[in-house]
């Protein structure tokens, strides 16, 4: 087969089929062309190109009746990305697959006697050979995507952040790069991570705006969401809307720290929801709850009081609805930033940093 070049394909064509590939088990160009509105023939020069670079693998259709055996194609089963979480002090590892889905983790088990650098270290060193014993990492890892409590200065290659202090103290991309040498290693926050694999489920959501909203009883922080590119504020943080005041004076995390279950939960968030829907009008906003108690109840009682407590008529509410993946939803978004950035080399070549 001789090379296909990608460079004089337009990007989002790609990236279109690459997504619909990997959103599928299986899926045919024909599939493929009605899903994206591209035409077969794109379908066809784009998948060949995919193929020849491994990206993508392909099994013949079985029909029972006569007739051509079409290609499905799905991603290609041995990629995969590590995820480093460091969101809390039980650090954790996972692998996912291109198509999002779990394949492997595990959790250190934190050395109270040593100290967080070593801790670190140790998590890395413990990772990178429980990786490598069963997966091959130079054929087949497409990148290291690192999950953190907090905004991630580059320049300073310091996570800003009061959740785990100690984190603002080391270099983590630094010591992330020594232990994975010549992978490419995506740092960024969880909230941000959990609102890019969020808003995917929204249907047409690059023509929408959409917040994000993580709530649980230890931290409430969102992201706001227009036309698919997240609105951030310095060093990529995002909105803190814990620490938005109540009348009491009492911040809205504080609030919701105190709360015992779904009914005040619902009774504290009602005035919030409110007030941002004023101040942005949303077309959709997300709920991520992360309690210990059922939450089932809250987006139907949050609807009810919108329109009986604050007089909202239905249409001019936006869409309230729960959480796509109630677990590491950070772990699918940063998977998804490593696969475009991989996509994008494939397409583009290495960046000079990682030539």
């Amino acid at each position: 087969m001789n090379n296909i070049s990608l460079k004089s394909i337009k990007y989002e064509s790609i990236k279109a089929i690459i997504n619909s590939i990997s959103e599928a088990d299986r899926i045919s160009r024909a599939e493929i062309s009605e899903k994206t509105d591209l035409s077969l023939v794109t379908v066809g020069k784009i998948a060949d190109a995919l193929l020849e670079r491994n990206v993508v693998t392909q099994i013949k259709e079985v029909r029972s009746q006569a007739g051509r055996r079409a290609g499905l194609l799905s991603v290609n089963p041995e990629r995969f990305a590590l995820i480093l979480d460091f969101t809390r002090y039980q650090f954790r590892c996972a692998i996912l697959n291109l198509r999002l889905d779990t394949l492997d983790k595990f959790t250190f088990a934190y050395r109270p006697n040593a100290s967080f650098e070593e801790n670190v270290q140790a998590f890395l060193a413990e990772t990178s050979a429980n990786v490598r014993r069963t997966y091959d990492m130079e054929q087949n890892c497409i990148g290291v995507g690192v999950a953190v409590p907090g905004p991630y200065d580059a320049s300073a290659d310091r996570v800003l952040t009061s959740r785990v202090p100690e984190l603002s103290e080391v270099p983590l991309g630094e010591i992330v790069r020594r232990h994975f040498r010549d992978l490419p290693v995506v740092i960024d926050s969880h909230i941000n991570a959990a609102a890019r694999s969020n808003i995917r489920h929204v249907e047409n959501y690059e023509q929408k705006n959409i917040v994000y909203w993580y709530v649980s009883d230890h931290f409430v922080c969102g992201v706001y969401v227009v036309a698919g590119d997240l609105i951030l504020g310095k060093n990529g943080h995002a909105c803190d809307l814990g620490s938005v005041r109540q009348l009491t004076g009492c911040t809205l995390e504080k609030k919701i720290a105190d709360a015992k279950d779904q009914d005040e939960v619902t009774d504290i968030l009602s005035l919030s929801v409110y007030n941002l829907i004023m101040a942005l009008n949303p077309h959709v906003i997300i709920l991520d709850f992360a309690f210990p108690f059922d939450c089932d109840g809250i987006i139907p009682a949050l609807n009810e009081t919108l329109r009986m407590k604050y007089g909202m008529r239905a249409e001019d509410m936006p869409e309230l609805r729960r959480a796509w993946c109630k677990s590491h939803n950070s772990h699918r978004g940063l998977t998804m930033s490593l696969r475009e950035l991989w996509l994008n080399e494939i397409v583009y070549g290495p960046r000079e940093a990682d030539v």
